[in-house]
């Protein structure tokens, strides 16, 4: 999980430091289950010439991957609604998080990041990117993740919702473990050329 040398090294600041770093491309070796949804995106948006509509996804396309998939809807500035959550998302809180909002889950003084990286990803828009710290609320402890973070459209083909994935890796982790803070990316779609790496 170490970030790709050739992203450029642009930091957007943020409450607590950095939000996130503007990158050229995603690292190489990221979780095979991501880029089964990373790669379905991307056929997408260049087949289509836009960024996918919320109907649109298609979750046969990355079935493996279902259960570590979410879906938050932008209603305002930083408010953010779930939508959906696999079974593995689920697992990860103490409570049901479908309807909650994302301020309430996060729980932590890094919840202003999280907002300006989801705010930058649909009005780029872009694509996200974060490994590092996650915290399982269950056990009340951090560990490691990779999470990525994709735009959808809503009906009127505003960009409204984030969706994405996101691979938990707290086995890696001891009980006592001191953990950097998350390293987010944001790649512009903009960006993109046809090497979808």
């Amino acid at each position: 999980m170490v970030h790709d040398k050739r992203n450029r090294r642009v930091t957007v600041q943020g409450a607590s430091g950095g939000v996130y770093r503007m990158a050229d491309r995603l690292p190489e070796n990221i979780d095979p289950l991501l880029r089964q949804i990373l790669d379905y995106f991307l056929g997408h948006y260049r087949e289509n010439g836009r960024v996918i509509r919320k109907a649109e996804i298609d979750p046969l396309a990355f079935h493996r991957a279902l259960p570590k998939v979410w879906i938050y809807e932008r209603m305002a500035k930083d408010e953010f609604i779930c939508r959906l959550a696999g079974d593995d998302v689920r697992s990860m809180y103490d409570r049901p998080i479908v309807g909650c909002s994302l301020a309430k889950l996060i729980r932590t003084p890094n919840a202003p990041d999280v907002m300006a990286h989801h705010e930058a990803i649909l009005s780029m828009p872009g694509i996200g990117y974060m490994t590092g710290r996650v915290y399982l609320q269950s056990l009340e402890r951090f560990g490691i993740g990779e999470r990525l973070l994709l735009p959808a459209l809503g009906t009127d083909g505003t960009p409204r919702f984030v969706w994405g994935a996101t691979s938990y890796h707290f086995e890696t982790v001891g009980q006592d473990a001191i953990l950097e803070q998350p390293n987010r990316l944001l790649i512009p779609l903009a960006n993109l050329s046809a090497d979808p790496s």
